[in-house]
């Protein structure tokens, strides 16, 4: 199928043609297309009695909830943009987000009131109530001027590298990933229930839970914070068809399944990871208490979501997979030379859901954007098949005894150990000043951290690694400290190191 213009033509097509069939399941609710097309409709009028015109930015501070989806439908129709803003920020960050986007308005749900209040936003609209309470008295309002290259999304970089980035999208990135995605990877339709624990505030999240779902005309299943009793309740009372988590959360699942609780997975055809590199451990864990298989990808913000992936029926645990149709994707290395065959080298990606430009930032925009290649910021392998494998963000490599070290083989030799729950690696001076690497391991439960354990783990990562990438140091850790959409923060794991 060609894709269309903007979501909003697939949410018309089916509303035309499955009026009836279930879009949003949300706790005892059920939105079906023509309700939510109607609704969205409404909220266009609502907004634009708001002041809320074309090319205003307008801010979601919202848990997942059907008006979300509503909201972020109403003001790409009016052809204004729509910024949704971590639930899990401070005030700080937030008041960050709304000036450096210049939001007119935000809409929240009433558990983060108080943060966006904090964070000195002015015209606030409350949902569900106050929201709906809006669209109940607004009549429907017609579609605004927009085409496929008008500005319709400015999502922000996690910041597992420092300061979050505005990157913007247009509106036919998103049928871009609808097509290249979801149907030629996913093959989605109708009777397909998604449910993703990644929130729609994050490009993942909003891929899987907004775009595939209007996109293929299937339903998606939308729930309160993701914990593992939460995610085994979707299971059993929604049945979804496909689940999307990251890694800590199949981490997660594995051990609540481990410590006696059931996982109904029996309608779940395949799962999806991202966000970071899966450790093959945790593909194996996940296969063994579920019965199904993760297909893993790499996707990012600038991107708006896969542009690698992993295919059932060729799937490689640990790899990223291959690029999609409709991406160019090349490897350079340290000169500027551009990788042939088999390699390693700076990944750079180019295709037709790729940002033009951060907000506000035309000196990033010159650095990681040249030509329509998005530099990534990611370090990749090639195999000799095609296959890409994640080695770590170009921040997190170092050399020990002059060679280049990746933290995510480090990583995945002490994960293997059976009392490590997750590690990351860092870069740390031994007491003579030379690099080496360390270690930052979070226990599984009923697990003592010391001095003996630490020499466990050490002698373990050691049997599958040369010497120089062994770790010589293990910090143990409650939790590693992670971004809100879950990737790990090892630039403040090397602040305290330095600070050790």
């Amino acid at each position: 199928m060609e894709a269309k213009r903007s979501i909003i033509d697939y949410l018309a097509d089916n509303a035309r043609q499955n009026p009836r069939n279930v879009a949003v399941h949300f706790k005892d609710k059920k939105v079906t297309f023509a309700e939510l097309e109607e609704r969205s409709a409404r909220a266009r009028g609502a907004l634009a009695a708001q002041g809320v015109k074309h090319g205003d930015r307008v801010a979601l501070v919202m848990s997942d909830c059907p008006e979300m989806m509503i909201a972020m439908l109403a003001v790409m129709g009016l052809g204004a943009i729509v910024v949704p803003c971590s639930t899990m920020l401070k005030p700080a960050e937030i008041q960050y987000m709304l000036e450096d986007s210049g939001a007119k308005l935000v809409i929240v749900t009433p558990e983060h009131l108080e943060n966006v209040k904090a964070a000195k936003a002015s015209n606030i609209v409350v949902a569900p109530d106050e929201f709906n309470q809006l669209l109940d008295k607004a009549p429907p309002a017609p579609l605004g001027k927009f085409d496929r290259d008008t500005p319709c999304l400015i999502l922000y970089t996690s910041g597992s590298t420092g300061s979050p980035k505005g990157a913007v999208h247009l509106h036919d990135h998103l049928p871009e990933t609808i097509e290249r995605v979801a149907r030629k990877v996913y093959e989605l339709g109708p009777d397909d229930r998604l449910y993703s624990s990644s929130r729609l505030f994050f490009a993942y999240g909003l891929g899987n839970s907004f775009s595939f779902a209007l996109g293929t005309g299937c339903s998606v299943i939308l729930s309160d914070r993701p914990t593992p009793q939460v995610i085994a309740d979707i299971f059993k009372n929604y049945k979804p068809t496909v689940f999307f988590a990251v890694p800590a959360v199949f981490r997660a699942l594995v051990e609540y399944a481990r410590a006696g609780n059931k996982l109904e997975t029996s309608s779940i055809k395949f799962c999806v990871s991202a966000g970071e590199v899966l450790p093959v451990a945790t593909w194996n864990d996940w296969k063994e208490v579920s019965g199904v298989e993760i297909i893993e990808t790499i996707g990012t913000t600038e991107l708006l979501h896969a542009f690698i992936h992993n295919f059932r029926g060729r799937n490689k645990p640990g790899s990223s997979g291959i690029p999609l149709e409709g991406y160019q994707v090349k490897l350079v290395d340290e000169n500027g030379k551009i990788v042939e065959g088999a390699g390693r080298g700076r990944l750079q990606v180019k295709g037709r859901s790729a940002i033009p430009y951060y907000l506000n930032k035309p000196e990033k925009t010159k650095e990681l954007i040249q030509d329509g290649w998005v530099t990534t910021g990611d370090i990749y392998r090639r195999d000799e098949e095609g296959f890409y494998w994640f080695e770590g963000r170009s921040d997190d490599l170092f050399k020990c005894s002059g060679m280049w070290v990746s933290p995510g083989e480090v990583e995945e030799a002490v994960i293997t150990h059976p009392a490590v729950l997750e590690a990351a690696v860092v870069a740390e001076a031994d007491d003579k000043g030379a690099t080496i690497a360390a270690a930052y391991v979070a226990l599984r439960p009923g697990n003592q951290a010391g001095d003996k354990l630490a020499n466990d783990i050490r002698e373990h990562a050691a049997k599958n690694l040369p010497r120089f990438k062994r770790p010589q140091r293990i910090h143990f850790m409650d939790a590693l400290p992670r971004t809100a959409t879950g990737k790990v923060q090892r630039f403040k794991l090397r602040q305290m190191s330095t600070e050790k």
